[in-house]
């Protein structure tokens, strides 16, 4: 079976080669699209990562968001980082900080990695953005 071409994402104008578009769990969360809790934008949002090791820190990266929705989103990170490992996300046009927590981890090329985060609590207005709500899409042969 041939695996679909990896994704090119673009940071700090480069593009930087990801597989994590055509990785199985990518797949699966593609086609679980009316499952989404939110809507997924592709906004660039500058932000500081703060990564923890028990209760010091273990590392600090300024990055952007590639895309973003009401409960977490995509960024790519230098620093190594694992499934289910909570990180703070600090907002540095309103030097907001959420807690959230990587969901996905996906290798790119110069040793970055392709990282998803979802906020571990309510988030408010952390993006500076309103979401719509997901509406369920409705099948043409289930109307009443």
């Amino acid at each position: 079976m041939q695996s679909a071409p990896p994704y090119h994402c673009r940071v700090s104008g480069t593009p930087v080669l990801c597989s994590f578009m055509s990785s199985p769990e990518f797949q699966v969360m593609r086609g679980t699209r009316a499952q989404r809790r939110s809507k997924r934008l592709q906004l660039v949002v500058p932000v500081e990562v703060i990564a923890f090791e028990g209760e010091s820190e273990a590392f600090r990266e300024a990055t952007r968001m590639l895309s973003v929705n009401a409960n977490g989103g995509l960024l790519i990170l230098g620093g190594s980082v694992s499934r289910g490992q909570v990180l703070r996300l600090v907002n540095r046009r309103t030097a907001e900080h959420q807690e959230c927590r990587v969901v996905n981890v996906d290798a790119c090329e110069d040793g970055k990695s392709a990282v998803g985060v979802e906020f571990v609590g309510p988030a408010g207005n952390f993006w500076q953005i309103s979401f719509p709500p997901i509406t369920p899409r409705i099948a043409p042969n289930s109307r009443n």
